[in-house]
């Protein structure tokens, strides 16, 4: 999910593709993976699910924006503070591996597009 996120917020083809694909995969629910890829605040998630997808939106959006009061609203979520940098860690590696697949020019196999379909 977080991949997903992080991925349309940095508007990276190969990486929404690809990611909403493992997603569809993972879950077994193509309805959910394509809620997450065009609006994540609609799916129905957990609250706590909900509340990791905004702070990786917010760590990818503005991370200079971020400070201890957000990793405070994690914790009120149910996460630890080992899953809160696991958030972190992924938010920040898909950031990092957007802006390869996208500056590399990278662009989806085929058979992303229907994996998990």
């Amino acid at each position: 999910m977080i991949a997903v996120v992080v991925s349309v917020a940095n508007r990276c083809h190969y990486c929404v593709v690809s990611h909403s694909a493992a997603l569809r995969k993972l879950t077994g629910d193509p309805v959910l993976a394509d809620q997450i890829a065009t609006n994540h605040r609609y799916a129905p998630l957990e609250p706590g699910e909900h509340a990791m997808l905004e702070y990786a939106l917010k760590l990818t959006a503005d991370s200079s924006s971020c400070t201890e009061d957000d990793v405070g609203e994690l914790r009120e979520a149910g996460w630890s503070d080992e899953d809160i940098l696991d958030i972190a860690q992924v938010a920040a590696m898909f950031n990092f591996t957007n802006r390869l697949a996208s500056g590399l020019g990278w662009v989806p196999n085929r058979e992303y597009f229907s994996l998990g379909r």
